[in-house]
């Protein structure tokens, strides 16, 4: 092999070795991640009093039951929620907040269906996973559910004044609070 082969050879060993160097360390810092959030869940558990989370496994669980009973039961989106200050058009696929209209994609639509189905219980990531995307071939990473979340909260907050109507419950996932607010 001829010296810039050589080179060429090693230069591509070198990036391997510094991509794999920082793959471990991107694993490390979701781990610490991981770590910090459970800590942070534990000291909110014993400040707040809130119910333990239970295992991965009974959250699965539970997160199933509650999806298929959902759907067993017909049951169809309430028009109002949030004390009233939210309305729901199903049939447009419009939300209102105070009775003005407010633009949200369909993904965005969906997530808050399956919240107001379920108001008052928690939404895991996977039940929001199934009801978005039905094929497991079809699924994109877990996290994309925090970015639906985020931008979702961000519309009905600028809506509404600043009203929070997606509680986050740590280590287990979301609630839509059907309280009045206003």
């Amino acid at each position: 092999m001829s010296e810039a082969g050589n080179r060429l050879q090693n230069g591509l060993v070198d990036i391997e070795s510094q991509l794999e160097r920082a793959r471990r360390k991107l694993e490390d810092g979701l781990n610490l991640v991981d770590e910090a959030q459970k800590a942070l869940s534990d000291i909110q558990q014993a400040v707040l009093g809130a119910p333990a989370p239970g295992a991965q496994a009974d959250s699965e669980e539970t997160a199933s039951k509650l999806l298929a009973s959902l759907k067993a039961q017909g049951q169809e989106m309430p028009e109002t929620l949030c004390g009233g200050r939210m309305n729901v058009d199903a049939v447009q696929r419009l939300i209102r907040i105070d009775g003005h209209p407010i633009g949200i994609t369909e993904m965005e639509y969906r997530v808050l269906e399956l919240l107001a189905y379920a108001r008052n219980n928690v939404v895991t990531r996977n039940m929001l996973l199934k009801h978005l995307y039905r094929r497991a071939d079809d699924q994109p990473q877990p996290k994309i559910i925090d970015v639906f979340i985020s931008k979702l909260r961000k519309k009905l907050r600028s809506a509404s004044g600043g009203a929070e109507f997606i509680e986050t419950i740590p280590q287990r996932g979301w609630i839509l609070r059907d309280i009045d607010q206003g």
